[in-house]
């Protein structure tokens, strides 16, 4: 009896270490069928993921119902998706949100809201990408009250202060 409880320690820790690898290979398998086009397979690979809290699954997700690769063009299940990985800090969907604010796909458009997100990815999303970004929170600009503009940056200031969990 006294070998009992550690090695049920030894099996239990030997389990949970082998579901981090299987997951793990799950996303690197998801990522490439997503890649090589396979986006049925991608999104049956990427759903349990994103339904754990994957931050990238679930971006992937979201760009998947965005676009209607391998599942129905959703927008607003889209949109879920990438708030859910823009809660834990990932920088990729922000310039999602932006667009789908901008252009009121799935929601109310807001301007605000987009020039929010856009201002989030500027910052937050490296190379062209954030670069693309704060272009078009920049031509938003242009379309917008000095009270529009103030309460977007408000709203960009509180959703970073709070780890991206009061950006609504």
């Amino acid at each position: 009896m006294q070998w009992f409880f550690p090695v049920l320690l030894v099996v239990l820790t030997c389990a949970v270490g082998a579901q981090s690898v299987v997951a793990a290979g799950s996303i690197e398998e998801a990522e490439f069928a997503y890649d090589r086009g396979e986006y049925t397979k991608a999104a049956r690979l990427f759903s349990p993921l994103a339904e754990q809290g994957v931050a990238s699954a679930q971006f992937y997700l979201g760009l998947m119902h965005e676009k209607g690769r391998g599942v129905r063009q959703d927008y607003p299940t889209a949109v879920t998706w990438f708030r859910k990985a823009a809660a834990q800090g990932y920088a990729g969907p922000q310039s999602n949100l932006g667009l789908i604010y901008e252009r009121g796909r799935g929601v109310r458009q807001d301007l605000v809201r987009a020039f929010m997100w856009y201002e989030l990815a500027g910052a937050l999303v490296p190379g062209d990408e954030g670069k693309a970004a704060l272009k078009r929170r920049d031509f938003l600009r242009s379309k917008m009250t000095a009270a529009q503009i103030e309460q977007a940056e408000e709203m960009a200031r509180r959703c970073q202060q709070s780890k991206f969990q009061e950006c609504d």
